[in-house]
């Protein structure tokens, strides 16, 4: 059960370490304000309780779009305000207030992070898509093309990407599914249907896959290892450059996925269930920032 009070005792809490810590009155009243600001988004955007002490990244990272992509703020002022979430959720952690540090991994906002509230066209996701199968790098075309499907018609996140493994493609009687999220974090672990064109691309790739690899992991580098976050990033960046697209990361193409699927059905619940998110709620306020571009 979430109670109220034990927000504002956890950041009184906080406010006396940041006193002892002998940090300027200026800094302390900033760094509550901010929190208390994080505490009434979620409180008024998100369904359920919202409390400090079950924050997810998601609630984060869903929080630095609101500020970006509804609020405008300026650059500066979001990133103080994630700022503020990190000092007081490695307090949290420090204290065993929260299991883990929901603001670990969430980045600071960038001057290109103002186009990310974007989705592609039909047009503009076509284009993408043959800039990689029509790419320079002749060993890697096949893969490039797979991990952009993938993320344009799955919606997975580039931590799934990287972490996908060779037994996570499953053939079954409905068709070919894809078992996400089973190895690092099993509260978000789902199956997904892969559209053929998708199941195409993956079986294009692992014709070409290093074979001498001793890893299961399904993406490898030329040398067979297995790839890292940047160089999915990079793939993307670079096809989007070659056909003049500014500003594209995987979360537009993720945002893209949503936005498609939604379209076509009309359930916010499948598109939670699809993305992977721990509550519809969630769901609602991700798809409303899409929806304010």
């Amino acid at each position: 059960m979430i109670h109220p009070n034990q927000d504002e005792l956890i950041l009184t809490q906080f406010e006396e370490a940041l006193n002892q810590a002998a940090l300027s009155s200026s800094t302390i009243v900033n760094y509550l304000a901010d929190l208390r600001a994080f505490l009434r988004w979620g409180q008024r955007r998100l369904t359920g309780g919202f409390s400090l002490q079950y924050v997810t990244p998601e609630h984060i990272r869903l929080y630095r779009e609101y500020l970006v992509e509804e609020l405008k703020r300026a650059t500066s002022t979001t990133n103080r305000h994630l700022m503020s979430l990190r000092k007081f959720f490695s307090f949290a952690e420090e204290i065993r207030f929260v299991t883990l540090d929901p603001a670990v991994g969430v980045s600071l906002v960038t001057e290109t992070d103002r186009t990310k509230g974007r989705t592609l066209s039909e047009k503009e996701a076509h284009n993408l898509i043959n800039a990689a199968q029509n790419g320079s790098r002749a060993g890697l075309i096949r893969r490039d093309a797979a991990i952009l499907k993938l993320l344009l018609y799955t919606g997975l996140r580039v931590s799934e990407i990287v972490d996908l493994q060779k037994q996570d493609l499953v053939f079954d009687d409905p068709g070919v599914h894809l078992r996400v999220g089973t190895h690092q974090d099993r509260s978000q672990a789902r199956q997904l249907p892969l559209p053929g064109e998708v199941c195409r691309a993956l079986n294009d790739y692992l014709q070409v896959r290093p074979r001498t690899s001793t890893t299961d992991c399904f993406f490898l580098s030329q040398e067979g290892r297995p790839i890292s976050s940047r160089t999915v990033q990079r793939i993307i960046s670079d096809c989007a450059r070659s056909v003049g697209l500014k500003g594209i990361s995987a979360q537009t193409l993720r945002r893209t996925f949503a936005m498609n699927l939604l379209a076509k059905t009309g359930d916010v619940a499948l598109v939670s269930k699809r993305l992977g998110h721990q509550s519809q709620s969630i769901t609602e306020q991700y798809l409303a920032v899409c929806e304010h571009q």
